[in-house]
Formats: structure tokens, sequence, C-alpha cells
């Protein structure tokens, strides 16, 4: 028998769910918290912006439901920035969180594709992003979906986002499994906490050997149990 691992019990897990910028990419959350700092903002006058942006009414959860396009976003992150004194090209707006151009690829953690790829030889797996339409065909080249995951859900084409619950329960009726037989990693504690309450298990990725336990003691207890 498998003992817990990081918390997570790997006997009670026959579906894991992943999201990826921040699991499969990294960069992402910690690109957008020094993107003020990186154009000259003051720390107070950049979480103002952030607060403005990012809350669950805000234009980029808009844009990662389908519902605006990108450009809005960019245009209204360049007017916050320029009212408080700063400047940022259309090129830095549009990259504003480090996931296109040509270096995207170079932040792709390919011990944790490796690692995915052994659970997914195993058991069902879910790819689980806020996204949006622009980056869709950049961020689906840089992994091989068919080998890693059997359903993949974007925010932005099914119309809702995490952390609202209902992402979570397509997620669980396309993987065919029971919620508490769920195991989720993901790196914002703000996703973890309304699949927790359905009964998933979460983990929050903030070191990359613990995430690497954790998965691998999911795949050895699957196949035990095989």
């Amino acid at each position: 028998m498998t003992a817990r691992v990081h918390g997570i019990d790997p006997r009670r897990v026959d579906a894991a769910v992943f999201d990826l910028g921040g699991v499969f990419l990294a960069g992402g959350v910690e690109s957008v918290r020094g993107f003020g700092d990186r154009h000259g903002l003051a720390p107070d006058a950049w979480d103002a912006i952030r607060g403005e942006l990012f809350h669950e009414a805000g234009v980029w959860s808009a844009c990662e439901r389908g519902e605006v396009p990108f450009d809005r976003f960019v245009a209204r992150l360049r007017e916050l920035v320029a009212a408080a004194g700063g400047s940022v090209s259309q090129a830095d707006a549009q990259n504003f969180m480090g996931t296109i151009g040509a270096d995207a690829g170079q932040r792709l953690r390919h011990e944790i594709v490796e690692a995915t790829a052994r659970v997914h030889a195993v058991m069902p797996t879910a790819l689980l992003t806020n996204n949006i339409p622009e980056w869709r065909d950049g961020w689906r080249s840089l992994l091989d979906l068919a080998a890693l995951f059997d359903v993949v859900i974007d925010s932005s084409e099914v119309g809702v986002r995490k952390p609202e619950a209902p992402i979570y329960e397509l997620t669980r009726a396309k993987l065919g499994v029971a919620h508490d037989a769920i195991f989720f990693l993901d790196d914002l504690g703000v996703n973890l906490k309304p699949a927790r309450a359905l009964g998933w298990q979460t983990l929050r990725y903030d070191d990359t050997a613990r995430v690497l336990e954790v998965l691998d003691a999911i795949a050895r207890s699957r196949s035990a149990r095989r």
C-alpha cells in the first residue's frame, strides 16, 4: 500500500488534472507580479492596476472566457500604465505574462511533461487551463496533447474559467470519474479551493521536486492496482 505523499493519498486517485501555465510552463504569475517593476511602476501603482485588470469581473477574466478580444486587455493595460506615469509598448503589453514569443519553449518543464506521461499511461488525465483564443495555437504547439491528456478544457472555448464551479463539474464529467477520485495540480491556490470543496485532492505547484514525488507515487499506486 502506498502512504500519503505530501498530503496526497495516491490510492484514491483514478484521474489527474493539470493546469498549464505555472505547471508545464515556468513564469506566468511571477511574470505578472514583476511586470510593474520591469516597467518602472511603483509597487502600489502596479498593485492597483492588477486589481482592476485581474479581478473576477475584470477584462482579463472576460478574455479567458472568450467574451472580449485580447486587444481590449492590451489597450486597457497600456492606458492604466500611462495614467500611473509609466509607459509600455504594445509588444510588452501583449507579453505581460511571458507566455508568447520565441522563448516559450525554453520555459517548458520537461520533467513535468515526462511525469505526466507516466501518469497518463495508467489513468485518465485532463488539461484544465484558463486561456485566451489568441494564444491557443502557440501553447498547443508546445505539447503533444494527445500523448498526455484524454481531455483538454480551455476556458476560452467553454466560456467559463477557474475558479468558477462549472468548469470543475465539466472536467469531472469529461473524465467520467467521481469528484473524490480526482487529483488536481495548479500553481494558484484560488483555483484549488473550489476543487477541494468538491472532493478533489489538490496540490499547489510551488516546488518541482515535491510535485514529481507526488506524480510518481500516483503512477506507481495506480499501476499496482491494475
